[in-house]
């Protein structure tokens, strides 16, 4: 389970996407059984971050919620441009779409182009969100506060509204590459789309996308589709 932290995503927990400190990967698996967190990151408890706490909501609509997030999903699946596969059977990444107590869903798969692999996420947060509400701003004002690396930003038009699409480089040892649009809504859900060249968690870290799956103007209209919004309680 990745969780938003300050910008990007944390892993945390048993059962999670990072497993508990101290476990070891099964036999054969490429997992670093470290529960480290990708830069900028910061690891979510209970106490840090109030949207991982016991759900206060009826059975029928945490269920319309999780369905909410599974549409979410798939929805990104079908936009992912030809020539791309989707890694269906990575532990460590397994499609398994979340919404959070307080009004914040994520859905995230690995990407394959032959033998390269990197990852796509989408975050969306309701103005209930404690997370979401962290950000302020627009356009590359809201793209730029959101990731910790900074990087630079492009203010694009889709629907006729615009949006800020960012990108940095992380320099790692291999390096990776990250490019992320962000939308706010008149009604204040915030939306995040992101695809970053390599996943972690890895002990031997698969080669990275050479070429991103969406290009900015893509990233732009999928950040503003309604595939994406939620209603606002």
């Amino acid at each position: 389970m990745l969780v938003a932290a300050v910008g990007f995503t944390g892993v945390l927990g048993s059962g999670s996407s990072y497993r508990p400190a101290g476990t070891e990967p099964p036999s054969n698996s490429a997992a670093d059984p470290r529960a480290t967190t990708p830069p900028g990151a910061v690891r979510c408890t209970p106490a840090s971050c109030p949207h991982l706490g016991s759900p206060d909501l009826p059975q029928e609509e945490w269920d319309a919620r999780n369905n909410r997030a599974r549409e979410m999903l798939d929805d990104l699946i079908a936009a992912l441009p030809a020539g791309y596969t989707v890694v269906r059977d990575d532990p460590l990444n397994p499609l398994d779409p979340k919404a959070f107590s307080l009004g914040f869903y994520q859905a995230y798969f690995n990407v394959r182009q032959g033998k390269q692999t990197g990852l796509v996420i989408v975050e969306v947060h309701t103005p209930q969100s404690p997370i979401g509400n962290r950000w302020q701003g627009n356009g590359c004002d809201l793209a730029l506060e959101i990731w910790p690396p900074r990087g630079t930003c492009q203010l694009m038009t889709a629907s006729q509204a615009k949006v800020g699409v960012a990108q940095a480089r992380w320099n790692e040892d291999p390096p990776r590459f990250a490019q992320w649009a962000v939308y706010r809504h008149p009604d204040g859900v915030l939306v995040k789309v992101v695809q970053i060249s390599r996943p972690d968690r890895y002990w031997t870290a698969p080669p990275e996308l050479k070429k991103l799956p969406f290009t900015a103007q893509q990233l732009a209209d999928l950040a503003v589709s309604d595939q994406f919004h939620v209603d606002v309680d």
